[in-house]
């Protein structure tokens, strides 16, 4: 008989280090949809394996390994057969990690991409379980925490950094950027595909296609993760559930509920709870 193992959900996050999210899975059972985050986003099995899907590269993730996901890129992490997996996430903004990047290669014009989808580094892999640990303890000073999440992220930067691929990221087509752009601006009054194209001046077949071709995510899918971004800034500065999802146009706070749940593995009133949690 299969019996269900214990599950479990931590967060960190505090207004004194804004641009750091830290989280604890153990046990989890969950299915992710195909999602992004606007963060550097570092993530590691501590015990099972997880099929990961990054942009078009499907692979598995074991324990000894850690996965680096750039700011913006699809993917998805999910079980194996349903089996119980244990992870952790760091989560950390783009733009703070380009200015710790200054501090190695100089100046520079935006954030490097990190150019190793997965490290194979066991005493990396063991340095970042720890950081993590360290980052979910209340007991440990924030000073401390900021300076081995800054020791970690150089060391990782200095290894899988140039500042030769600064300039070799692809520019996206013009009509999409606007289109991207569009959808962020308006992610309360719900756009449709009509409108977004008429906005473009293009049919909407062609900008839905050229949208999927380009961010590898429907525009509706895009626009849920923009929500649900959004949605997690307000829970962090304790908004009501509620007030939340009538401002970000659900139809109602269990429609809210569902697609949060679905995109973060944790209802809104977990996840707030667990980061307002002193």
């Amino acid at each position: 008989m299969y019996l269900k193992r214990h599950y479990e959900s931590t967060f960190f996050k505090s207004k004194d280090l804004p641009y750091l999210e830290a989280r604890f899975v153990k046990n989890s059972e969950n299915h992710y949809h195909k999602h992004f985050h606007k963060t550097l986003s570092i993530g590691a099995v501590e015990e099972g394996q997880v099929s990961f899907s990054y942009q078009k590269i499907d692979t598995i993730l074991q324990v000894n390994e850690i996965a680096i996901i750039n700011p913006n890129i699809v993917h998805s992490c999910n079980p194996i057969n349903n089996e119980a997996r244990t992870y952790h996430m760091i989560y950390i903004d783009s733009l703070w990690c380009k200015n710790l990047q200054e501090i190695i290669f100089g100046k520079l014009k935006a954030y490097i991409p990190v150019s190793k989808l997965i490290i194979k580094d066991k005493s990396m892999f063991i340095e970042f379980i720890n950081l993590n640990y360290l980052l979910l303890n209340k007991d440990i000073f924030y000073l401390e925490k900021e300076e081995l999440l800054q020791n970690f992220l150089i060391k990782l930067f200095k290894q899988y950094c140039s500042k030769s691929s600064e300039d070799n990221v692809s520019s996206k087509n013009s009509n999409i950027t606007l289109a991207k752009k569009y959808i962020e601006d308006n992610i309360c009054s719900n756009p449709t595909v009509k409108e977004i194209s008429k906005y473009l001046n293009i049919s909407e077949f062609h900008f839905f296609k050229l949208f999927k071709q380009t961010y590898n995510i429907s525009p509706h899918a895009f626009l849920l993760n923009q929500k649900i971004c959004k949605a997690k800034e307000l829970l962090e500065k304790g908004n009501d559930i509620s007030d939340i999802a009538y401002e970000l146009g659900f139809s109602d706070q269990s429609h809210f509920n569902r697609v949060f749940k679905y995109y973060v593995a944790a209802t809104p009133y977990e996840y707030k709870k667990s980061i307002l949690k002193k």
